[in-house]
């Protein structure tokens, strides 16, 4: 009888997926005044740290741990209208990213009802942190401090539930910092907003970004039991 009772109690519950723990791997690059506006032009490993909690089917909280490097310079065949011998500047330096950003699913996922619910594309949007050492404008020999600046992160992706512990996805995601100098090394170089020196910069070429994409792998950590209507699964 203790057993008909326990089977009966759990017969109408379905363990829908709340939390998910996991790691990226994949490039990052930047768009800026060095970079060739070519998407993965310079483009250098990237790894970190995914958690998503879902709250719907349709919508999950993302948060990410991304540590990357990007780099740029003057291509040869842009110095004929660079007088400059600096006009052969580059640039390389190591940022970290973190970031929190909403998803929202094309289609239903990982429905508590539907079992086969298993893939779904997404968007993703939110707000972050980058850190870099950033160069002090005003002393061009300082050696830096590290920085967070803010950025706004937003994305596309797709994602794909295996089984009831792992899941698997891929996004290319974008970053808008607010700065223009994640390609400024100091130490004399020149400015690459400004190579001439005029002191003037455009709209279009006053603010960096950065791009992560990759793939990652995920576990369900936890999972809310919820009732089951009418034995509907």
């Amino acid at each position: 009888m203790i057993v008909l009772a326990f089977l009966a109690q759990n017969s109408g519950t379905y363990a829908q997926d709340r939390l998910e723990l996991g790691a990226f791997v994949g490039t990052s690059y930047y768009f800026g005044d060095l970079s060739t506006g070519i998407p993965f032009s310079n483009s250098h490993l990237a790894v970190g740290g995914i958690g998503r909690y879902v709250f719907t089917d349709r919508i999950a909280l993302k948060g990410m741990a991304l540590f990357g490097t990007i780099s740029g310079d003057y291509k040869a065949q842009d110095l004929r209208y660079l007088e400059s011998s600096d006009a052969n500047y580059a640039f390389q330096r190591n940022i970290g990213d973190l970031s929190a950003q909403v998803e929202f699913n094309f289609r239903s996922y990982d429905h508590k009802f539907i079992s086969n619910t298993t893939f779904t594309p997404y968007i993703s949007l939110g707000l972050a942190t980058t850190i870099y050492n950033r160069i002090d404008t005003d002393d061009e020999n300082s050696a830096g401090k590290p920085s967070f600046i803010l950025s706004l992160p937003f994305g596309i992706g797709a994602k794909y539930k295996i089984n009831k512990y792992i899941r698997v996805g891929a996004e290319w995601t974008f970053r808008k910092t607010f700065v223009d100098d994640l390609d400024y090394l100091g130490e004399g170089s020149i400015d690459p907003s400004d190579p001439y020196g005029f002191g003037e910069s455009t709209f279009t070429h006053n603010n960096d970004w950065i791009s992560f994409a990759g793939v990652y792998v995920t576990i369900s950590m936890l999972k809310r039991k919820t009732k089951c209507n009418d034995g509907i699964k």
